[in-house]
């Protein structure tokens, strides 16, 4: 167990993990196959996939296409989980549930053969923030004019504008070198002197303005954490990457990106359920056989890996002991991460050519950590919040004289628990009030800082809970990346792909590297190189 959960672990193998689970290297795909060509009869090690999120999806693609029988299980009625899309208006309106944006995808969809079928785009700006003193448009991939823009506006913090973003430079060449644990203080010296640091003790160390800081903390994939509990590390090379290679999305729609996963796994002769339900997994003699779907059905299996949430793989699919109790105790002090309140608005005008930015991030204070604290309370009128302009990506987003705009906030679950019980019985008057209420309030703020005259356009309102992800998800607690990534719950501290349970496996958020688009993509591909390892070695 002590390989699967341990604290006690020095700065050099965490910084060990860390670049296995943040590197973008070039998969080594002959030695990949010759290990899973060893393998045989494929016929004799059949893989269940319980969740097509994109994880799960990843996955099942590496499976496929090296022959072994794939059967993927998922219990909406459209693959790819978050990475969905839906339309309103007959069509008129096309909205995203996420990802709104993603950078390094580039060497998976190849791996997987999809890269033909999918469209990246570059975002047409960095970042735009609004605050109360400040409208900045930070330019792609153009780090000198970032720290000019940001030098303009913060004269007294030039030199540590030019400082942080040297960190992130060298930061990023040391990313791309190779890692050897004896080495890492001479050949890593900036992982290694800052992996134990927060983001606020980073932005401490370069900046003295607070509203500097605020400003350079919506630069990164803070996942909802404020920086005084999320990773330097994981801050910095996020950062790094969305400024320096850019970020991207899939045109027209993420969900083509989940659709081609599942084609190609099809293609490959593997299958793809929807609208079916995982109800349990089965064991025997403490190694898994199968699943049961919620129709009866059971269908059998050498592994199974999971792309549903931990919680609901280790508390409610297997039967009570199959789970050592200790592995279970360190698993229920991991929180999962915020979840989200969304509002999805067509409109009747085109705001394409007339409000600035696709990604917008609206801070109506400086507080970054008081942000936090609203976000958790489900306090709309104090949250920062995020709008994307989906017609500011490319032109024809949206049909002619037409805008799709979503506006999103971070949001605690244990405001909407009120509401559970109800909700799940059909009875959600007093949840309808609520969300309405909190949609009018950021459609306010929206309209004020960034669109005016909102209001007056809006042809189609839709919004969506922590709740709401809850029941299309099935994530616990409506989280958006699974278990959030704090300085206790990642790296060598975060559950690792491979469980105790003999043949399970997760892939996905809630395992490791951790949540984010492109981390799934990474969990889904490592977990398949797990499943081959340990496979190999019984052949």
């Amino acid at each position: 167990m002590k390989e699967l959960f341990d604290k006690s672990i020095s700065r050099r193998n965490f910084l060990r993990a860390f670049v296995a689970g943040m590197a973008t290297t070039t998969i080594d795909w002959y030695k990949i196959e010759a290990l899973a060509s060893t393998i045989e009869p494929k016929s004799e090690y059949p893989v269940i996939v319980i969740g097509a999120g994109i994880g799960g999806l990843t996955a099942g693609t590496y499976l496929a296409r090296n022959g072994f029988p794939v059967t993927v299980i998922e219990q909406h009625d459209v693959p790819g989980g978050y990475v969905t899309s839906f339309d309103r208006a007959g069509g008129a309106f096309h909205f995203e549930v996420s990802p709104h944006y993603t950078v390094g995808v580039a060497q998976y969809l190849e791996d997987c053969g999809i890269k033909d079928k999918i469209e990246l785009v570059k975002l047409p700006e960095f970042l735009r923030v609004v605050t109360p003193d400040f409208d900045l448009i930070f330019p792609q991939q153009n780090p000198k004019e970032i720290v000019s823009i940001l030098s303009e506006k913060f004269p007294h913090e030039a030199e540590g504008i030019r400082g942080f973003m040297g960190h992130l430079t060298n930061l990023l060449q040391e990313l791309r070198k190779p890692i050897d644990p004896k080495t890492i203080p001479s050949t890593h010296p900036i992982m290694w002197s800052t992996s134990n640091q927060t983001t606020a003790q980073l932005l401490d160390k370069y900046f003295k303005d607070e509203k500097l800081k605020a400003v350079i903390a919506a630069f990164g994939p803070g996942l909802g954490l404020p920086p005084s509990r999320y990773p330097n590390l994981f801050y910095s090379a996020g950062t790094a990457a969305y400024i320096f290679l850019g970020k991207e999305t899939v045109k027209p729609h993420p969900q083509n990106l989940s659709d081609a996963f599942m084609h190609a796994i099809e293609s490959h002769g593997g299958r793809v359920i929807l609208k079916t339900e995982v109800e349990s997994i089965l064991t025997k003699d403490g190694a898994v056989i199968g699943v049961r779907t919620t129709d009866g059905k059971t269908h059998t299996a050498r592994a199974v890996i999971s792309n549903a949430s931990a919680p609901a793989t280790f508390e409610k699919m297997l039967s009570p002991g199959v789970v050592p109790d200790n592995y279970m105790s360190k698993l229920r002090t991991y929180r999962p991460s915020f979840s989200s309140f969304k509002v999805w608005l067509g409109l009747n005008g085109e705001l394409r050519g007339k409000i600035k930015g696709y990604h917008i991030s609206v801070l109506d204070d400086y507080d970054t950590e008081a942000s936090s604290k609203a976000s958790l309370a489900a306090q709309a009128s104090k949250a920062n919040f995020v709008i994307f302009i989906y017609d500011n990506l490319y032109p024809g987003y949206s049909k002619p004289g037409k805008s799709s705009v979503s506006l999103i906030m971070p949001s605690g679950y244990d405001p909407w628990k009120r509401f559970e019980t109800d909700y799940f019985t059909g009875r959600k008057e007093a949840y309808h009030k609520e969300k309405k209420r909190i949609t009018q309030i950021l459609i306010d703020r929206a309209e004020a800082r960034v669109i005016p005259g909102l209001r007056s356009m809006i042809e189609v309102m839709d919004a969506a809970t922590p709740l709401t992800n809850v029941r299309y998800t099935k994530n616990h607690e409506g989280a958006i990346v699974g278990y959030e990534n704090s300085m206790d719950n990642s790296g060598m501290n975060r559950i690792k792909n491979r469980t105790p349970i003999k043949g399970l496996y997760l892939a996905g958020h809630w395992g490791d590297p951790g949540g984010g688009f492109v981390s799934v993509m990474r969990s889904g591909r490592n977990t398949f190189n797990i499943l081959m390892e340990d496979w190999a070695k019984k052949t």
